[in-house]
């Protein structure tokens, strides 16, 4: 009997592992940064990261890369005031897929 082992490398598309702020995380002040870590490399020039309030209205957009951290996107976060706020992620993996996603976080000064 034969065993066939797939190539899995070839599915390691550039999912979603780390970000500041993450997901469902309150912090006390808006943040200045969005920082995404991605599993794999990631294409800034073809990549779209952006903010957007409760009700779906965009209020930042970016996606700066740095080549020294190909598997981080970043952008300058605009001023938030308290409340809940979406993180939308479209980006283009190095290996050619791209991927997408969201999360939440709250802007909650008590």
């Amino acid at each position: 009997m034969a065993v066939l082992v797939g190539a899995a490398p070839a599915l390691a598309h550039s999912f979603l592992v780390e970000a500041t702020p993450s997901s469902k995380d309150h912090v006390a002040t808006s943040p200045k940064t969005i920082k995404l870590r991605f599993g794999g490399g990631v294409e800034p020039k073809y990549s779209k990261l952006t903010v957007e309030n409760a009700e779906g209205k965009v209020l930042g957009e970016g996606a700066i890369g740095a080549p020294d951290k190909p598997r981080e996107l970043s952008m300058e976060s605009p001023e938030l005031a308290p409340g809940k706020y979406v993180v939308r992620y479209r980006v283009l993996s190095t290996d050619g897929h791209v991927v997408e996603g969201n999360y939440e976080f709250t802007v909650d000064p008590k």
